[in-house]
């Protein structure tokens, strides 16, 4: 699984995005804190992009870099940062924020679409992941009869093939060979290896993926496979499995 921005866990929430800080007031936050100088820079570059809210006596601030994203806490009092969770004394879950997504970016990195249900569900996915494997064989059947299924292939740098397999994927000419070379791949077949695209058709598929990197960004996926919603809140695949 992919890690991210010091190393923070991202939880999503339920609930209707949480009112976000005006730019004056995110500002003071930030420069209350003791990362603020390391960040300043890039963040006046473009290149970190943060947001933040106040949420149960705690600024919750979400910092996005071409490397990942993630969040810190910084108290009411602006004395203290923390780089880590904070977690609720009785229901041990951790302090979390709903930040909203940008729809059109995350439906221009969908690679491609399949199911014949009436509910969207969007997947993050690495066809070498192990896990995606196992997500693949329980909830098969499910996915096909009672969602509309939009893959965001995210190959990770550390599986070797992910990128080629993504190729592969992605040549498919319709969704319907796109999803069929897909579940070919993630059902251990070695089809991929026999596929060799022209340097044309890499600089294309290579579009394509970064277009699904900028979604999982926006989206905030944490590693493989991740799902969310139609309202992009994140569920459990497990649940997919279930019978409808």
């Amino acid at each position: 699984m992919k890690k991210l921005l010091f190393g923070l866990s991202i939880a999503a929430s339920l609930f209707a995005s949480d009112k976000l800080l005006s730019q004056k007031e995110l500002n003071e936050v930030l420069k209350s804190s003791l990362i603020y100088p390391k960040l300043s820079q890039d963040i006046k570059k473009g290149i970190v992009k943060v947001r933040g809210v106040f949420k149960d006596g705690f600024y919750i601030i979400n910092i996005k870099t071409p490397r990942g994203a993630g969040n810190i806490y910084i108290t009411k009092d602006k004395k203290y940062t923390i780089l880590g969770n904070v977690l609720n004394n009785k229901t041990a879950q951790p302090l979390t924020a709903k930040f909203p997504v940008n729809k059109k970016t995350v439906q221009n990195g969908i690679s491609f679409t399949f199911g014949k249900g009436n509910k969207d569900i969007y997947i993050v996915t690495d066809p070498e992941c192990p896990y995606c494997r196992m997500m693949e064989a329980k909830t098969k059947e499910n996915l096909d009869k009672n969602y509309k299924v939009h893959v965001i292939l995210f190959p990770l740098s550390f599986h070797k093939h992910a990128k080629d397999m993504s190729y592969y994927i992605l040549a498919g000419k319709t969704d319907e060979e796109k999803a069929k070379r897909f579940r070919k791949v993630l059902g251990g077949s070695n089809e991929w290896k026999n596929y060799h695209p022209t340097k044309e058709e890499k600089a294309k598929f290579d579009k394509i993926l970064n277009s699904s990197k900028k979604a999982v960004e926006e989206l905030g996926a944490r590693g493989t496979p991740t799902v969310y919603d139609k309202d992009f809140n994140k569920i459990n695949w497990t649940t997919l499995g279930e019978k409808k």
